[in-house]
């Protein structure tokens, strides 16, 4: 009698028993969304006719949130990380920066004037940009430096 039970038991029920994934995918989908709005990727545009110097004590950047990237060029054009902006003078780069500083400020972040100079730039077009931030209101500075020799380049 129990061996009939068991056996009934052990036969086979129709259909296996099959687990939705549905919820699961949903689940996934959710979570992808989720770190897409959450993080907030910010890459450094390379302005590829600026050659930075190489600093034997060079550090990558903590964060490239907030910086407000100026190239100098060899020959002492400034332009702004878009590669695309160019400026007449000092004060357009003045009044420049001052817009990108009160952005940066908006999203509560601390402005940080990310100069990208040539290695063959003279450093008084360094100096013309580090006036205007002052004069911007732009107290923090970073240099753009390569921490080896890049391949390639000349020395």
């Amino acid at each position: 009698m129990a061996s009939n039970r068991l056996r009934s038991v052990n036969q086979d029920q129709g259909e296996p028993a099959e687990m939705d994934m549905s919820p699961m995918i949903d689940m996934v989908f959710l979570l992808l969304l989720f770190f897409l709005v959450v993080s907030n990727p910010k890459t450094i545009k390379i302005d590829p006719r600026v050659q930075p110097p190489v600093a034997a004590n060079g550090q990558a950047a903590k964060s490239l949130h907030g910086k407000i990237v100026i190239n100098i060029r060899d020959d002492g054009a400034f332009l702004a990380e878009d590669l695309e902006t160019t400026f007449d003078g000092i004060d357009d780069l003045k009044d420049y920066l001052e817009k990108e500083k009160d952005k940066v400020k908006g999203l509560g972040k601390t402005p940080v004037l990310h100069i990208r100079g040539d290695k063959r730039a003279n450093f008084k077009y360094c100096q013309r940009v580090i006036k205007a931030g002052a004069a911007a209101g732009i107290d923090s500075l970073a240099y753009g430096a390569y921490n080896k020799a890049q391949p390639g380049s000349a020395k």
